[in-house]
């Protein structure tokens, strides 16, 4: 279990333990923050058979079976672009099955955002009328695209980023060395992004990024070769630049601040086009950067 998530799973496994847990919960928060971590510690306790105020057992057939990733009863639905109807009613489907281990149910729905409406509204049937022993889980990391009716019929927990003394101190006992507050922000302030930033040696790093944009900002290098430089990391360093221009302004109340940030912004909505030179479009951001 994730630290920073310690205190309100112990609010929900006593709930639990009480019959007073809620049959659809809705966690949302910022991506890298480990809500599916978090929503997967909360579908084994559900599903654990000697469930204690410490969460699941990790003993039980039912924990064995869970941890191998075997467990039949859970089911997780999930999808890199959109959920469609026929992948909800599968996944409702298995809830109005008999319990396979003769107890609880669990559906979980990571990007339930993704949804289409058409997924929703099936959905949104056994969220009015759950079958019994049936819990569902949703995570998101937008919450204002999903359906109000889905929203009103499930309990919300809104999840921030934890504290920064948490972040770094669990990050430090994960083994990533050198982790300062200031990659923290660079990847906002989401732990397990800075976890994966650091495991994976092809991506860029923040200090890559601070080395290189200084070396603009000095003209040693030019915002063409820059750019070309970067464009497999585009969307990244965009993100990096517009962080950075925001702390300007805040700090300064510049207009050409004001102008950077804007272009940062008008740059991640071109990104999101297929088939965009992103070597352009991050040149005319460093272009703005390097004349401000």
């Amino acid at each position: 279990m994730l630290p920073w998530f310690d205190a309100l799973f112990g609010q929900l496994t006593g709930r639990f333990l009480a019959a007073r847990l809620h049959h659809a919960l809705l966690l949302a928060g910022p991506a890298g923050i480990g809500k599916a971590r978090f929503a997967v510690a909360l579908a084994q306790m559900v599903l654990c058979r000697q469930t204690a105020t410490s969460g699941a057992c990790g003993s039980c057939q039912s924990c064995q079976l869970f941890a191998a990733n075997t467990h039949p009863d859970f089911h997780m639905l999930q999808s890199e672009k959109q959920l469609g109807v026929d992948a909800v009613r599968g996944g409702i489907a298995t809830l109005g099955a008999t319990a396979q281990l003769g107890h609880n149910k669990v559906l979980l729905i990571k990007g339930a955002d993704t949804m289409t409406e058409s997924a929703s509204n099936a959905l949104l049937k056994t969220l009015e009328e759950p079958t019994n022993n049936t819990f569902i889980i949703l995570l998101t990391d937008k919450l204002t695209r999903l359906l109000p009716t889905i929203l009103s019929r499930c309990e919300k927990h809104k999840l921030g980023v934890p504290a920064v003394s948490e972040s770094l101190a669990w990050l430090q006992e994960q083994g990533c060395e050198d982790v300062d507050e200031a990659l923290l922000q660079a990847y906002g302030y989401a732990p397990l992004r800075v976890q994966a930033a650091v495991a994976d040696s092809n991506a860029l790093s923040f200090r890559a990024y601070s080395d290189g944009f200084a070396q603009l900002m000095t003209g040693d290098i030019t915002p063409l070769a820059l750019a070309t430089k970067w464009q497999d990391n585009a969307s990244q360093i965009v993100t990096w630049c517009q962080q950075q221009a925001y702390k300007a302004y805040c700090q300064r109340q510049q207009r050409q601040d004001l102008a950077c940030f804007e272009r940062c912004q008008q740059a991640i909505a071109s990104l999101q086009h297929p088939g965009i030179n992103k070597a352009v479009v991050l040149c005319g951001v460093l272009e703005q950067f390097a004349a401000a």
